[in-house]
Formats: C-alpha cells, structure tokens, sequence
C-alpha cells in the first residue's frame, strides 16, 4: 500500500470517534487522593479539583502487538506505511473547574491529520481531541498530536 492510502485513510477518521466515550462519577476523595499525589497541599475546598485534575478514569483494553493499550472501541491506525510513532506534543485548553459530585463524560474524536516531510521522508500528525464535559458544558479539551512515519 502506497503513502497516499495511508494519508487518504487517516484523514477519512477525522470528525470520528477515536474509541468509545468514557464517564466517571467525580467524588471528593478522587480530588483529595489526586491533590495527595502530586504533592499538593490539602485544597481549601475539597469539592474543587485543581487544574490538572482527571477523574479515575478506568478505560480496560488490551496489550497490542505494539506494546500499548488499547481501548474498547479505539480506531487503531494500522497501515503498512505507518509503521512508527511517537507523541508528538499535547496542548490543553482549560474551560471550568471539575467538582466533586459532577459525571465528568470524556469524549475523543480525530481533530486533524497534517502532511509533513522529514528528514527520513513522510510523516503524518494525527491530532485527537478530548472534551472533558459534564451536564453544564465542557471543563477541559485535550490535543495530543502523534507523529505516524
């Protein structure tokens, strides 16, 4: 298979759901044990998770042949011309704080899919998009580029 079905087929994901959502039931011990963690001090009010903040998340999978895990549902990325990849850098764009008592609904689509050339030829940057949500609107997006060569 040629670099141009491997670019055509990734960029048919985007707008697509990388893997099944995911949404957790955010409790007061979750902020505590994550500010305990990270070695933050006990926060004036527990029912305010810091910034960084992500619920306990329990996502399952299975080991691939590539050494990661895998999620239920995930689109995975297997072309013959895309054999490598690397993380190739995350932004993260912060909307309201997370508090204690909210279902915080994780939800991950393909963002964009950019064309560059290395120095060893080809690679494409596969951006994916988390949304972070609850019922009263989003709290955090995630983007993290991976580099596919």
């Amino acid at each position: 298979m040629s670099w141009e079905d491997a670019r055509r087929t990734v960029e048919a994901l985007i707008g697509r759901q990388a893997w099944a959502p995911v949404t957790v039931a955010v409790r007061e011990s979750d902020i505590l044990r994550y500010a305990e963690a990270v070695g933050l001090p006990r926060p004036a009010d527990p029912t305010v998770a810091p910034t960084l903040f992500l619920p306990p998340f329990a996502v399952g999978g299975e080991v691939g042949p590539d050494g990661r895990r895998h999620r239920p549902d995930e689109v995975v990325i297997d072309h013959p011309a895309l054999r490598r990849r690397l993380m190739g850098g995350c932004s993260v764009d912060f909307h309201a704080p997370i508090r204690a008592g909210e279902v915080v609904e994780a939800v991950t689509t393909f963002d964009s899919v950019t064309e560059k050339q290395g120095r060893d030829g080809p690679m494409l940057l596969v951006t994916t998009a988390t949304e972070y949500r609850t019922a009263d609107g989003p709290r955090r997006t995630e983007r993290w580029t991976i580099v596919h060569r």
